[in-house]
């Protein structure tokens, strides 16, 4: 599949799933049900940052990639971003500790910590954004790879992904906000 190139309309098919953060489910091991990120709603008339790891608690998404968003979230805010979306292939409740491991705890859930089911969403942006990861012997599987967007009123503004699992400045949150 082709890659998405700047001004194309970024894919709104898959519904994305996720659990606000709430101070009564604060604790790491606290569970909420999961609810819809509908992209088709969620993308008109907003400025979004997109951002996908390769899996919650991996290394380097867990000790560098997501940690520079969340180290920038009123740099973002500053830029006019009005959410940003952190995806993994792992189901929301794993994603969801995984946000709370990393510190982030705000009822406005400015960032959220959504599943892509199967990488459905990573395919629909082309092919390498995917990673099958099956080889490694460790049991990944398929996987989102390590990618960043920036999406403006549902248009891609910016679409970079990683090559070979390393991660650089096309991912990186100082490298977004100099985008923007």
């Amino acid at each position: 599949m082709t890659p998405l190139n700047t001004d194309d309309k970024f894919p709104t098919s898959v519904v994305l799933k996720y659990i606000p953060y709430s101070n009564k489910n604060k604790d790491i091991t606290a569970c909420a049900n999961p609810i819809d990120y509908d992209l088709s709603k969620e993308l008109p008339n907003r400025k979004v940052v997109i951002t996908s790891a390769i899996g919650a608690f991996t290394r380097p998404c867990t000790e560098e990639h997501i940690p520079t968003y969340l180290k920038h979230i009123n740099d973002f805010k500053k830029k006019g971003i009005d959410q940003i979306v952190i995806l993994t292939s792992n189901d929301a409740f794993v994603n969801s500790a995984w946000g709370k491991a990393l510190g982030y705890r705000d009822e406005d859930n400015y960032v959220i910590f959504a599943s892509d089911p199967n990488a459905q969403l990573s395919a629909a942006l082309g092919d390498n954004f995917v990673a099958d990861m099956s080889s490694l012997g460790i049991g990944l599987g398929i996987r989102t790879n390590r990618y960043a967007a920036i999406v403006v009123d549902g248009q891609v503004q910016y679409l970079e992904s990683e090559e070979g699992g390393e991660f650089t400045d096309r991912t990186d949150a100082l490298s977004l906000l100099e985008r923007l």
